[in-house]
């Protein structure tokens, strides 16, 4: 029997390097055709300025600044629409240098009580170590942690677990599938961004849900 259930998810492309935040606006992505112009008709444009760009649509919210860019969406139906936006974007400037790349999950798990809720806590986050230094009861907020990437390229996974209180009990994953694009490992694989994330999208949103439904069911059994 599962003691929870997926609440939302929202998944994210994240780039770290050298961008120019005052040429993406809409019109930019509609011009190259990378979005239907009927997909702006709404657009939430809060700033687009040399230092930084703002915007959101239905599915898609964009931030760029100088030193990152973010693209997200908070609907499953469009993960793929966002690699294909985002492999798009790049492909048109592929001159730009790009250091790191950060292929993002955030998915917020409801528990169905709240007895399980702490059961999951207190596994991830023991209380012993805690009790004579805090008073009780201790409750754990976030827990972090990080392991090398086990395929070909040079990163990391780094899972972030936080507990949830709103209207229902609830745990939340930020698993972030980190890719370093340095010099050495680009003369070796000869990978591309936007090669990268055609061939490593889904994969790493298919372990980012296995990571976080194995680790809520070893702890809620344990």
């Amino acid at each position: 029997m599962e003691y929870f259930s997926r609440e939302s998810e929202e998944a994210s492309i994240v780039l770290v390097g050298s961008f120019n935040p005052a040429i993406f606006h809409p019109e930019w992505f509609v011009s190259h055709e990378l979005i239907p112009q009927d997909d702006i008709k709404d657009a939430n444009v809060e700033i687009v300025h040399q230092d930084l760009s703002k915007f959101s649509l239905q599915w898609l919210g964009i931030d760029v600044l100088r030193n990152k860019f973010i693209a997200r969406t908070h609907d499953p139906s469009n993960f793929s629409a966002l690699k294909d936006l985002m492999f798009s974007v790049f492909k048109i400037l592929y001159h730009t240098p790009i250091s790191q790349l950060g292929m993002n999950l955030i998915t917020i798990y409801r528990i169905d009580t709240e007895e399980i809720w702490h059961k999951i806590g207190d596994t991830l986050v023991p209380k012993n170590i805690w009790e004579e230094s805090l008073p009780k009861r201790i409750g754990m907020t976030s827990v972090a942690v990080q392991s090398p990437r086990q395929d070909s390229l040079d990163g990391f996974i780094r899972v972030i677990v936080s507990s949830v209180r709103s209207e229902f009990y609830g745990v939340s994953f930020n698993i972030n599938s980190h890719v370093e694009l340095n010099a050495k490992q680009h003369k070796e694989t000869k990978y591309e961004l936007t090669e990268i994330i055609a061939q490593y999208w889904e994969p790493a949103l298919r372990v980012a849900r296995e990571i976080s439904e194995r680790i809520l069911r070893k702890a809620i059994d344990t």
